[in-house]
């Protein structure tokens, strides 16, 4: 959301764009036009609209996340918003916990947050040494969770972090707190998530490997004593869709990226309360094709998109799907063509 879309600027989005390719006029436009999208989402009836966190980046201008999902709380009237999410190993968790609060308090309560760890170059942009990362993620995660629920003031003091008082106010609309999820993409991080019983997000990674986390982080919330919903497991991938088979091919040329078919179906089951028992082919945890910025794993007509969302369901167990209609290369009026379309033709059949 909120993609400068000048060929020029985006032919840089992967490294640092330089602020002579910024026109002011065109910025302005961008900002309308992701409001209008988000607008158009919300009277289709989509469950959320999200938002992330980048920085120096023409294809998402979201260096304050939070900036942008305050402008669509005063958009989105049925819709959830998603804020997925704060890089919080850049960022003051404190001042990330009060962001959270008041976004869940414009929102009336529709809301949920992901803490993210960020990629390495976005570490680099904030000159956060790499290695500090991890820690000063789990840190951050904890002292937000904690800010969004404990009544009284408190101290935190860890190994990155001193604040001899906290108190966030407003408080958080939803009790104890908005739905919480931390990342599922690596073994340390599912089981920092099981423990602290935040809900699970994935990125990008191929279905087997979605599928082989999301059944680790399902035993190890388990073995600690609760049981996550599907509600609780999240998957972003980009996605294309067309009024044909033909046209959608045609999209799917445009999309910038490797390029990928539809959804694959390993072998594997589903487990009671609807957990993924994967292949035991070593070849599916494997599955990272991808990773990173992401490659185009849905796309389709609406019958053939339909079907890859009940298999990788039915593979995965992932219950919220954050869909990218917009890679950068469709125009506004295509993106919301695709918007129109998937929330008229596949969000009903989904449901």
């Amino acid at each position: 959301m909120n993609t400068y879309t000048t060929p020029e600027a985006l032919a840089q989005n992967h490294t640092v764009t330089p602020r002579r390719l910024w026109d002011s006029e065109l910025g302005k436009t961008t900002a309308a036009r992701a409001l209008e999208q988000a607008a158009l989402a919300d009277e289709l009836g989509f469950d959320f609209v999200s938002v992330s966190e980048h920085h120096y980046q023409a294809g998402m201008c979201n260096p304050n996340a939070a900036v942008l999902a305050g402008a669509l709380t005063g958009v989105l009237q049925h819709s959830h918003l998603a804020l997925l999410g704060p890089i919080v190993s850049i960022n003051n968790p404190v001042r990330v916990a009060e962001e959270i609060a008041m976004l869940d308090q414009l929102s009336g309560g529709r809301m949920i947050a992901m803490l993210l760890r960020g990629t390495p170059n976005e570490f680099a942009n904030y000159n956060v040494p790499a290695e500090e990362t991890r820690a000063r993620t789990e840190e951050s995660m904890l002292l937000i969770k904690k800010a969004l629920t404990e009544p009284e003031p408190f101290a935190w003091k860890s190994e990155h972090y001193d604040f001899p008082i906290v108190s966030v106010w407003p408080g958080p609309t939803q009790l104890p707190h908005p739905p919480l999820f931390g990342s599922a993409n690596s073994d340390p991080s599912i089981a920092f998530i099981a423990e602290h019983r935040f809900g699970a997000a994935m990125s990008y990674l191929g279905p087997k490997a979605v599928a082989a986390n999301m059944w680790k982080y399902h035993e190890q919330c388990v073995q600690r004593g609760w049981e996550p919903t599907p509600e609780q497991k999240l998957f972003r991938a980009f996605c294309v869709i067309g009024e044909s088979p033909d046209h959608a091919e045609d999209l799917k040329a445009r999309f910038d990226g490797p390029r990928s078919g539809p959804a694959e179906v390993a072998a594997g089951g589903l487990a009671p309360g609807g957990a993924v028992i994967p292949s035991t082919d070593s070849s599916d945890v494997k599955d990272l094709a991808g990773f990173g910025f992401g490659f185009l794993q849905f796309s389709g007509d609406p019958d053939s998109l339909v079907e890859q969302f009940r298999a990788y369901r039915e593979l995965t167990g992932v219950g919220i799907l954050d869909l990218s209609f917009n890679s950068g290369y469709f125009t506004h009026e295509e993106t919301l063509r695709q918007i129109r379309l998937f929330g008229e033709k596949v969000l009903p059949r989904i449901r």
